[in-house]
């Protein structure tokens, strides 16, 4: 069974959202998932991700989008950053 970590930071200011996030999935192990709850598309965590860590490092699940709550799964598949994975 997959462990879920929970994390709902719409209390949290704006300025220290994406830094509490992805502090969250940092802490993660492999095969976790961390159950994301914000205000806004968190579309920029997907691209950082992507871009960090590479498309097969990561699940990103839309459980619920919008307008006012988005929620999202994203579950961790790799601890290797993008560059030790080549």
């Amino acid at each position: 069974m997959t462990d879920i970590v929970t994390l709902d930071v719409r209390p949290v200011e704006p300025k220290d959202r994406f830094e509490r996030i992805m502090t969250a999935y940092e802490g993660l192990s492999v095969d976790s998932t961390l159950e994301l709850t914000v205000d806004h598309d968190p579309k920029c965590m997907y691209y950082t991700l992507r871009a960090t860590r590479g498309e097969d490092a990561f699940r990103f699940t839309y459980l619920e989008e919008g307008p006012e709550v988005w929620r999202v799964h994203v579950c961790r598949l790799s601890d290797a950053p993008a560059s030790e994975m080549a």
